[in-house]
């Protein structure tokens, strides 16, 4: 069989990958240093320094950080408080996660305990799934020292003052408990959710948490406060726990401080809880279906055209049931943040008869990927032209 660009494609991202095949990004002395540079310059407030940083390293193969600099990038003025909410926290995390701190290696040790994990992933038979398990505990130990023990002012006031401001709230989110929620109503941009403790209800922004998730789903998270409608955000992606995990935390916002032990063991007991619902990523690795296939000979490689595939089958799906657009949207909006998806888009998927599609998609999204929704639904139709 000739090979497509997209086997050459991953041949090339293999080159880059540990020889254990564990799914880690293998970095270089100088690819650290360039993340050191990046960090740096995000705590000054010099994102486009710290976009050129992480576009020299592995990063450039897409990462949540550096998709979340590169949309604060272009959106610059436009970005919201709730954004920069979320990236002060973000930013947060990545120096609290490299601290030579004997309190941050406690935090973890214990958290990984209770989650019956090892403190460095293990090569396995889904090493996905292990890097996921990991990555959630970080951000879990992350967040203990950044709120929990009040590092998070410390950051914002000595480390990074320049993202102090643009978030609307700063210093007053150091004490933000961690809660378990029930998940309600999703109307546009807006989730409802229950607090499980006290029975009173929150309105944040949707940024995806609830999709995926069976209608019981519980998520353990921090709710911040920001300017705009909605007012609530979470400061970063929730955990799902199930029942058992949310009555041992019923007591965990008002437990003792000095009961830190007792209180990493049981979230790391919750992050175990939640493995359950990690979601594998896309396997390429399988023949193609013959839709897919005709895109790959049409130009598109096989990432872009199974996700272009993916846009077609939600389009015809919203004729179906618009009742899931925030569904659709959430997962649109991941396809199109591919330029040549959204390049191919804008070749057969705009005009008039596909322009309310659009701008519902719009109305259940937020920042860029609004913006981005709102330019397919105004965009022209051309006469359509295979990808080259």
């Amino acid at each position: 069989m000739t090979k497509t660009r997209a086997h050459k494609r991953r041949a090339k991202r293999r080159v880059t990958r540990r020889s254990d095949d564990s799914g880690q990004i293998r970095f270089s002395t100088r690819d650290r240093e360039f993340v050191l540079e990046a960090m740096t310059a995000e705590q000054d407030g010099d994102l486009e320094r710290a976009l050129g940083c992480l576009r020299r390293t592995p990063h450039r193969f897409g990462s949540p950080w550096a998709k979340q600099v590169a949309e604060l990038v272009t959106l610059g003025d436009r970005a919201e408080p709730w954004q920069w909410a979320r990236f002060a926290v973000a930013a947060g995390q990545r120096w609290v996660g490299v601290i030579p701190s004997p309190l941050a290696a406690k935090i973890e040790r214990e958290i990984c305990a209770g989650a019956g994990v090892t403190l460095v992933a293990e090569p396995g038979e889904h090493p996905w799934q292990m890097v996921a398990e990991h990555v959630a505990i970080a951000r879990m130990a992350a967040d203990v020292l950044l709120f929990d023990e009040l590092m998070l002012e410390l950051f914002l006031v000595r480390i990074a003052p320049a993202l102090d401001s643009r978030g609307g709230g700063g210093r007053q989110w150091a004490s933000t408990s961690a809660r378990v929620y029930e998940l309600g109503d999703i109307d546009g941009i807006q989730l409802r959710l229950r607090d499980r403790g006290t029975g009173e209800w929150h309105v944040v922004r949707h940024l995806g948490e609830a999709v995926g998730l069976p209608s019981d789903a519980l998520l353990l998270g921090r709710i911040l406060q920001v300017p705009g409608t909605p007012g609530g955000v979470f400061a970063g992606p929730p955990v799902v726990v199930d029942q058992a995990a949310a009555e041992q935390l019923a007591g965990l916002p008002d437990a003792e401080p000095h009961h830190l032990v007792e209180r990493c063991a049981m979230l790391g007991a919750a992050a175990r809880s939640g493995f359950t619902y990690l979601q594998a990523p896309p396997d390429y690795e399988e023949e193609p279906a013959a839709g897919v296939r005709l895109l790959m000979e049409q130009g598109l490689d096989r990432v872009a055209a199974e996700r272009f595939a993916m846009v077609q089958s939600l389009v015809a799906m919203y004729a179906v049931d618009p009742g899931s657009t925030p569904v659709y949207a959430f997962h649109a909006a991941d396809a199109l943040a591919d330029p040549p998806v959204e390049a191919e888009v804008r070749r057969r998927l705009v005009g008039p008869s596909y322009a309310a599609l659009w701008r519902a998609l719009a109305g259940a999204s937020n920042g860029l990927d609004r913006e981005r929704f709102l330019s397919l639904a105004a965009a022209e139709p051309a006469n359509p032209q295979p990808a080259r």
